[in-house]
């Protein structure tokens, strides 16, 4: 990354804004590229609340205290807005005292609006980041989907299938305890098998979702 000369007393203030749900190195590595533009940068990081996430992304697996608190601990962070406002004014900027707002430059699409950061753009406060590849939140939900019965069989020596939200059937299956294989595979061609499986289709549903809502 180029490198700007900053004659400014004060360092560049500088915003990135978002989700942060399963805080991974990828967010790590974003902030600390977004910093690394500058000589002396201050970092102030905005974290989207779980009612406007929830009610225009879908569902998260952290709380925003939770990611809040998780930011708080990354050492290029250096302010944290907790919630921040889902559309960015210039008037927050200014409030805030930013003077580059830095995200991914695709548009980003909300309800009737085209590009939520196109404002910004327009008034020369916009700076593009870079995605880590290999690694989002959705790969990491989509893992655990894709294991799912390996991460039941072990979370089953601390936890019944009550507190899990599973039927015991489903349990029992995962386990390969109760009963041998040739009747493991009847059951699971059975009724209740029937009813795992649609279980499972379900939750892949909302994750295929949660992945397309990430884009």
């Amino acid at each position: 990354v180029e490198k700007k000369e900053v004659k400014n007393s004060r360092p560049v203030r500088i915003y990135c804004d978002g989700v942060f749900d399963l805080f991974h190195f990828g967010h790590a590595r974003l902030f600390k590229n977004c910093k690394s533009n500058f000589e002396n940068a201050e970092l102030t990081v905005g974290i989207a609340s779980d009612e406007e996430t929830q009610r225009l992304k879908g569902k998260l697996v952290m709380n925003q205290y939770e990611r809040q608190e998780t930011l708080k601990q990354c050492k290029w962070v250096d302010n944290v807005i907790c919630p921040c406002p889902w559309l960015i004014t210039l008037p927050f900027l200014k409030e805030q005292n930013i003077d580059f707002v830095f995200h991914d430059p695709e548009p980003y699409p909300s309800g009737d609006i085209p590009d939520i950061y196109a404002p910004i753009k327009e008034a020369g406060m916009f700076r593009a980041s870079q995605r880590t590849e290999g690694v989002s939140t959705s790969d990491i939900i989509l893992r655990v989907i894709k294991y799912r019965d390996d991460y039941v069989r072990q979370v089953l020596e601390k936890f019944s299938p009550e507190e899990l939200g599973i039927s015991k059937e489903y349990a029992q299956y995962v386990q390969g305890k109760a009963k041998g294989k040739k009747e493991l595979k009847a059951d699971y061609e059975s009724k209740e098998a029937e009813t795992i499986d649609k279980e499972i289709k379900k939750l892949q549903e909302e994750i295929g979702k949660l992945k397309e809502s990430l884009k």
